[in-house]
Order: C-alpha cells, then structure tokens, then sequence
C-alpha cells in the first residue's frame, strides 16, 4: 500500500505529522497511529472536520453538499472522514493544537447519572456527576460529548448546557425519538446512581471572537443546549456585547426551560430572548411563527449586523442561512451546527 506524508497545520501555527496510505481517509489514519482530530459523523455529512489544503492531491469520497458545499471544495476545502490522498498533503484545520488529543484515555472518563426527567413532551434532561479524583470539566461551549449505553457498547453525541467547571458537572438535554436506542435507554434502563461512559469533549462550534459585534443564537429544539452553554459563558466572563437567542419549537408542549430564560435574561442586561411557537394556540403569549420568519423580521433594515450562531435540524439551519444570505450577512459571519436524531 503507497503511503503518504499528512501534515496538519493547526490555528495557533503547529504542526502534527503521520502517514496515511491511499486506501484510507485522513482521519482513519491518524486514530489507527493514536491521533485524535476533530470529527463527529465520519460519514461526510457534517462540517467538524473540514480542512483547507493548500498544498497535495487527494481524492474525496461521498459527503453532504451541506457540509461540503461544491464552490468549497473547488478552492479546496476538504472534510477529513472523506479526503483520499494521493500525495503528499498539507492540511489547515480551524482550532489550535490542544484541541488534539493523542491517547483515547485523554478524552474518556465515568460520571454518574444524578438527575434525570421530562422537561417537555419530548425532551429530557440528563444531569451527570463525573467521578474519581479529576473533578474537571474541560469544554469550549458549543462542543459536544459522546455517552455510551451501558453495557451495550452504543454511543452517542450530545452537546451540553454547561459551561466548563471544576464541579465534574454535565447537563444535557436530549430529545427523544421514537425507536432510538439512546431513547429507549433513558426512558426504560437509565436511573438515579448509575454510572455512564463519557467521552470528549470534541467538536469545532463555538463562539468566535469578532470584537463588540451583536451575536444573534437561533436554536431548534435540543439545539439550544449549546446555545445556552455559550451564552452562559458569555455571562460568566461578563462578555459586553448585546446578544440575542431565538428558540423555535413546534408546538407550546415541546417549550422547554423558559424558565431558566427568563431567569438568564433577568440576570443579563445584554441579552432578549424569543421563544417561538410555530404552531401556537390562541393562549400562546410568546412569539408566534417559525423561528426562520421571526428572525427575518428582526434582521430587516439592522444597520450593524450581528454574527450568527444556528443549531438546530438541517431544515431549520438551511432555511436560516439563506435568510442571513438573504438580508446581507456574510458567510464568515455565521457559524452553525447542524444534527440529525440518531435511532
């Protein structure tokens, strides 16, 4: 098998070098010589491990034009999970170098479930204790964790609503899917005391430094668990800028945490929360409409325009993005994660 030299090229200007043969993806190879790059699907169908290279030739699998979109790839961004090479290649990725890890036991630790209820029709939260002396909870907000299944060898990616603490504390807000394993996992065999496999935290989104800029956080349902965690953030570090969450759900029956909101919006002069309603009833006294039309009306003749942060079903994200493309504001200015529910 030809082998050939990767070199990745990481924000802060390091470097990290490893062999990868042609019959294997970039990041197969770094994780079979114990090198951890960001990624999350490995099925070319998110954005976690895109990459820019400008030097070498590969080849590219199948990936999502979503992920990938096809004027991307002309200039040369490549995703990792997809990326073939055939030479020699130089690869810059978009996070510095302690994002990379070179031991799985690095990124892996136990917690034991310590809360555990409905919080709307379809949506559960998750609260985990870390245990063991290590009591750290390193995270950039906006990453996510992978849990596995106990006993069952099934894992799953799931971004917290925590802010990173040396507590050991994790809150997640899962929703549930019908015939999901993880689903059926918390609703049948999960209880108080049990401990669960944690590992992470990985993943790219998060919030970007561009000055006293308006961030504008618009979230679809469970994506509003990192949106939270970076507004948090933003509350702890006392973080100026005016800031603004759009949280869309269809019916009032999926509305979930519009306490702690309100208690947020309270406690941070800097910041307006929408809850939207696409399919309100009379009774509703939030906004009422999609989460993409409400955004839109708000947009509409700014004259700063803010940096953008979309979580949510691709749907909702889609639609969001062409509305910002719509009302003028640049690509380099939004910054999104899109999930599928995994059964």
């Amino acid at each position: 098998m030809s082998m050939h030299q990767v070199k990745i090229i990481t924000q802060d200007g390091e470097t990290v070098c490893f062999d990868c043969g042609e019959d294997e993806d970039i990041i197969s190879a770094g994780l079979r010589q114990d090198i951890y790059l960001m990624t999350s699907c490995r099925e070319g169908g998110c954005a976690t491990c895109k990459g820019f290279c400008p030097e070498g030739d590969y080849e590219m699998g199948k990936v999502s034009v979503q992920a990938l979109p096809p004027e991307e790839e002309e200039e040369g961004y490549v995703l990792l999970c997809r990326c073939y090479p055939t030479s020699n290649v130089e690869i810059e990725v978009p996070y510095t170098y302690d994002r990379i890890s070179f031991s799985a036991d690095e990124l892996s630790f136990a917690a034991e479930i310590t809360a555990l209820r409905h919080v709307s029709c379809n949506v559960v939260e998750l609260c985990l204790q870390r245990t063991g002396d290590d009591q750290q909870i390193r995270l950039d907000s906006g990453q996510y964790y992978d849990l596995e299944i106990p006993g069952a060898a099934i894992s799953r990616s799931y971004s917290p609503a925590n802010t990173a603490n040396n507590q050991g504390k994790l809150e997640f807000l899962i929703r549930i899917v019908e015939n999901g394993k993880f689903s059926g996992y918390l609703e049948h065999d999960a209880f108080i005391g049990q401990s669960i496999h944690v590992k992470g935290p990985s993943g790219i989104f998060g919030l970007k430094e561009n000055g006293f800029t308006p961030r504008y956080f618009v979230a679809g349902g469970t994506g509003l668990a990192p949106v939270l965690s970076m507004v948090r953030r933003m509350h702890e570090w006392e973080e100026p800028q005016p800031c603004v969450i759009y949280f869309g759900v269809n019916t009032e029956e999926e509305v979930f945490y519009a306490d702690e909101l309100n208690r947020l919006k309270a406690e941070m002069p800097t910041l307006r929360v929408y809850i939207c309603v696409w399919k309100a009833g009379e009774n509703w006294h939030g906004e009422k409409g999609s989460v993409v039309d409400i955004l839109r009306r708000d947009l509409q003749g700014m004259g700063v325009k803010p940096d953008l942060y979309l979580c949510g079903p691709p749907g909702m994200v889609d639609a969001t993005y062409a509305v910002c493309a719509e009302i003028g504001i640049a690509k380099d200015k939004i910054y999104l994660e899109k999930f599928l529910p995994s059964l």
